[in-house]
């Protein structure tokens, strides 16, 4: 029997399929795209979460380290840009992408919805509406695991905003959005203490493009709210200060990287997942960032290397924050195998810093080897 998810999935096949078959005017034209991947990966110690890592875990003490294997087709990617005719020398486009970390067993994965979103061009600017990523911390590291550094120096995540900014290919970009403040019900009283607050987040960044560099700066700002016990609220905050840089030094060598600063950044992967202290009433504070180097070494093989890392700023040693560091070095090659069709391996060495029960920096590392089948739609 099929559930209400699978039917909604059958619905979108259906678009990508026939979308194009009825083409009207005002009505768009559908462009499907996606990848399927397969992922196979060994580790030495138990990670978070085994398909992925986002960081090592501590190990059990009766038996130390503990190593896994995991392979999973939860990556594969669908989606489709729609883009209509000019309507009164408006161009409007969308797009709708999921991927399978929705959640379900291993061999039952179920969708979860990455970007939906509609973007209006106004000529020299554009308006956007709909879920898609954060306009902090642009750029993305070249990584074989799916959080592409998350919790290791890479912030920045998927919000449904309103987004506003100029179309601009070489000179000086500005924009900013309105975003969704989702940080988590810290006071356990059945709201999201974001929504709470009544405010959205307010996002900008500010870059200068060519087609050779991006450099620029961005950061965020979001307040939320919380009762902790009394019957007045109080309020914590959260904010990131970012810089990001990409460069084009030949046709096959490039350099890109970011930095942040910046406390209560769990919802944008930063801190290590820590956010808010309800017990201590303290934000984590955090910095970190990346480095990748990309190498074009032939026609059908790209090499990357890179190093990312995230260091929550420490306060209390016995308690605050629990996890103190995660650092991950990380090389890769792709190389294609047929058409449409690349093959991917990655080595990469994680470490996560705890404290132990007398407030002493433990650090716990785990060698992880991955590879990839991707067939590209």
């Amino acid at each position: 029997m099929f559930d209400k998810k699978s039917y909604i999935l059958l619905i979108l096949l259906l678009l990508l399929t026939f979308g194009n078959s009825y083409a009207e005017e005002n009505i768009p034209s559908i462009k499907p795209y996606g990848f399927i991947k397969v992922d196979m990966a060994i580790d030495e110690t138990r990670t978070n979460s085994g398909n992925y890592v986002f960081n090592v875990k501590l190990p059990d003490q009766a038996h130390g380290k503990d190593g896994e294997f995991n392979m999973t087709a939860r990556q594969t990617r669908l989606g489709a840009n729609l883009l209509y005719d000019e309507i009164k020398d408006r161009i409007i486009s969308a797009r709708f992408e999921f991927d399978f970390f929705g959640g379900g067993a291993e061999n039952k994965n179920l969708p979860m919805l990455r970007h939906a979103f509609f973007k209006v061009d106004l000529g020299k600017y554009y308006l956007l509406a709909g879920q898609t990523s954060d306009i902090i911390s642009p750029l993305v590291p070249s990584t074989v695991n799916y959080t592409v550094l998350w919790n290791c120096g890479n912030i920045g995540y998927r919000h449904p905003q309103f987004q506003f900014g100029n179309i601009v290919t070489n000179g000086v970009e500005i924009v900013g959005s309105l975003s969704r403040n989702i940080s988590g019900d810290i006071d356990d009283d059945g709201n999201d203490d974001g929504e709470d607050s009544s405010l959205p987040v307010v996002q900008g960044r500010l870059s200068y493009i060519n087609p050779e560099v991006n450099i620029g700066v961005s950061g965020h700002y979001g307040k939320m709210e919380y009762r902790n016990g009394l019957p007045k609220d109080k309020h914590y905050t959260t904010y990131s200060v970012n810089l990001h840089a990409s460069y084009i030094l030949t046709h096959a060598l490039s350099i890109k990287g970011e930095a942040f600063t910046g406390k209560t950044l769990n919802q944008y992967f930063g801190g290590i997942g820590q956010g808010f202290n309800y017990q201590l009433e303290k934000e984590v504070e955090s910095t970190g960032g990346w480095i990748n180097a990309a190498l074009k070494a032939h026609n059908n093989i790209t090499c990357n290397l890179g190093i990312g890392i995230d260091q929550p700023q420490k306060h209390n040693k016995l308690s605050f924050p629990s996890i103190n560091l995660n650092k991950c070095m990380f090389a890769n090659i792709y190389t294609n195998v047929a058409h449409n069709t690349s093959f991917a391996i990655e080595i990469s060495k994680w470490t996560t810093g705890y404290y132990d029960n007398a407030g002493n920096d433990l650090n716990i590392s785990n060698l992880r080897v991955q590879t990839a089948f991707i067939l590209n739609i």
